[in-house]
């Protein structure tokens, strides 16, 4: 595939109202690392067209400002012929002074942040009633873990949620309209996309296959223990590689963490591709999903594996066309 036999749409809509299908490009971070999807929209110079509704609107000498202020709802789709999908969906968050005017914006955890302090002490409370009570209008999807007596001290939700990042090293993010929350050595892996060089893999590809040796770690795994100030630890690794600290459910026992580690060990320490693989709107790739790689040039398929998407970086403009960046991380197969 190549972008320049393909017609490249796109279309922003404000507030379910304005629409426009020319823009100079755009850039939508998608990963499971953060705890929200940014996308960033360059806008032409001079605009004179847009639609409003079913109709038409002109924009010849009138300020784009007067349509667009943060808060606003937008949705951006692109595709190929005509054929569009849904990129992103989220918020405007700010607006540029300059010229192109870019506008940058963020999914539903836009939200949570503009939403009044609270007050509150759990005697006990788990981690999905938890984020239940912080965010009562979204469905929520969260692991199954006790969190003992919990305090809210004049915090948004969004504060909490940094914390629990920060005690705990739970994450929490949006999938669309449902809050995701858990921990990061607890991932779900999504769909499973195929990718074969020479086909549908771009020569921009920072793909690179290394061996075990080359992936020397080093990781702590980390149980705390409800109600008291005590946590089981596990090591497990080697000392000279990169030391990682893994934030494991609550009250484990010492076989349960060392369980863990060494699982996380074995995912992360392999024969295998690291890097991301440059693809272009096909397929469709999300952080979480799954991509398969397959090399032809190995009949023995040593080279052929199953990697998680840890993230995907989406660019629309006149150098690249349309692009997606999947970066790689730990082996599924």
């Amino acid at each position: 595939m190549n972008y320049h036999y393909y017609n490249i749409d796109v279309k922003v809509t404000i507030n379910d109202l304005v629409q426009f299908t020319a823009v100079d490009s755009v850039r939508i971070e998608n990963t499971v690392e953060k705890f929200s999807d940014i996308a960033k929209i360059s806008l032409p110079r001079e605009f004179k067209n847009a639609r409003q509704g079913d109709q038409g609107l002109s924009l010849v000498q009138r300020n784009i400002l007067d349509f667009i202020s943060p808060g606003h709802t937008i949705k951006i789709e692109a595709g190929y012929n005509g054929n569009l999908t849904t990129e992103f969906e989220g918020y405007v968050d700010e607006i540029g002074a300059d010229i192109p005017l870019v506008l940058t914006c963020e999914d539903e955890m836009y939200k949570l942040k503009k939403k009044p302090k609270v007050n509150k002490t759990f005697a006990s409370v788990s981690l999905e009633d938890l984020v239940k009570f912080l965010a009562p209008e979204y469905e929520v999807e969260a692991l199954q873990m006790p969190l003992g007596k919990f305090m809210i001290e004049n915090a948004t939700p969004y504060k909490v949620i940094e914390e629990l990042k920060q005690q705990y090293g739970i994450r929490c993010y949006f999938k669309g309209k449902k809050l995701i929350a858990g921990l990061s050595i607890d991932f779900k892996p999504g769909t499973t996309h195929t990718f074969v060089f020479g086909r549908n893999i771009r020569k921009s590809s920072s793909l690179k296959y290394i061996t075990k040796e080359q992936r020397k770690r080093f990781y702590k795994g980390i149980s705390h223990q409800t109600g008291t100030s005590k946590k089981i630890t596990y090591e497990f690794g080697d000392e000279s590689g990169d030391h990682r600290t893994l934030h494991l459910p609550l009250n484990l026992s010492l076989s349960e963490v060392k369980e863990w580690v060494e699982k996380a060990h074995k995912d992360n320490v392999f024969n295998g591709y690291e890097g991301s693989i440059d693809s272009w709107a096909i397929p469709v790739t999300k952080a979480g999903d799954n991509a398969e790689i397959i090399d032809l040039n190995y009949p023995d398929k040593h080279r052929d594996m199953t990697l998680f998407i840890e993230s995907v970086i989406v660019t629309i403009n006149k150098t690249e066309g349309y692009k997606r960046e999947n970066k790689l991380s730990f082996k599924i197969k």
